[in-house]
């Protein structure tokens, strides 16, 4: 028998899923596809999530978890460990570029970032990306942000950041990595605090009013956008004063971070 529990979990699962469907349907995934992707999910969460203290997980257990028979469970597990694991990869040394750009004074002034030139003795793009790329070349990343439209040159030897951070204008796939891991970073955070087991809750707020006239809420727009980007940026200037200018491949630590995001719907 359903619980009233239950039906509301399917409601708010549902909810989930239609901008996700929207997505893959525009992108011609088709339902098969979907449904072989939400296997993998089940088998990948019961092995990390799942599995009982002091005990090695079996397929058998995996079976009854996922209501996968064996034969399924054993197929998935086998399939190749780093398929669809884009939250494992190695962080954009790009983004680390930009960020750079606009909070650190030397490449920008109150949070807007210059027009640099290529090369120069200072503040020029040579040196902003020898510091906060690591070992990546200036072409390699000039090159990058060119081809997402974050930057353009208004002549051979200057270039102009165009947007006020890492965002991809033109290139469909990387929106839709994007989304993907902000979306799941919100997910997981909201899945902590659902679940606790001891542990302190992760902070999640958001602010949300109806009815909002549209004159107001385009206003709202403007204003939550800047604070939004000013508050962010304050943060980025606070790790990257914290952190090692160069990217060690053998530092140990967290993944840490803060997601802020505008609500405009029905």
């Amino acid at each position: 028998m359903k619980t009233p529990e239950h039906s509301r979990l399917i409601k708010a699962i549902l909810c989930l899923l239609r901008p996700i469907v929207r997505i893959l349907i525009r992108n011609e995934v088709s339902h098969s596809e979907f449904a072989e992707l939400g296997r993998q999910a089940y088998v990948k969460e019961a092995y990390e999530h799942f599995a009982i203290p002091g005990r090695k997980m079996t397929y058998a257990r995996v079976s009854v978890l996922t209501g996968l028979n064996r034969k399924e469970v054993v197929r998935i597990n086998n399939l190749d460990k780093d398929h669809n694991n884009g939250l494992q990869a190695q962080p954009n040394r790009a983004i680390r570029v930009v960020n750079g750009w606009l909070t650190d004074s030397e490449f920008s002034e109150s949070g807007k970032a210059r027009i640099l030139p290529l090369n120069g003795e200072s503040a020029c793009f040579r040196i902003l990306v020898e510091r906060y790329s690591g070992d990546i070349s200036m072409g390699a990343v000039l090159d990058e942000l060119k081809r997402v439209g974050v930057v353009e040159m208004p002549d051979k030897h200057r270039v102009k950041l165009v947007a006020k951070g890492y965002i991809p204008q033109d290139d469909l796939l990387e929106k839709i990595e994007i989304l993907s891991i902000s979306a799941a970073d919100l997910l997981h955070t909201a899945v902590h605090n659902l679940e606790l087991n001891g542990t302190k809750p992760r902070f999640q707020r958001q602010l949300v009013y109806h009815k909002v006239p549209p004159d107001v809420a385009a206003a709202f727009e403007v204003i939550s956008e800047k604070d939004s980007l000013e508050f962010l940026q304050r943060l980025n200037s606070y790790l990257s004063e914290q952190l090692d200018r160069e990217i060690p491949n053998n530092r140990e630590g967290r993944r840490v971070g803060v997601g802020i995001y505008f609500i405009d719907n029905e």
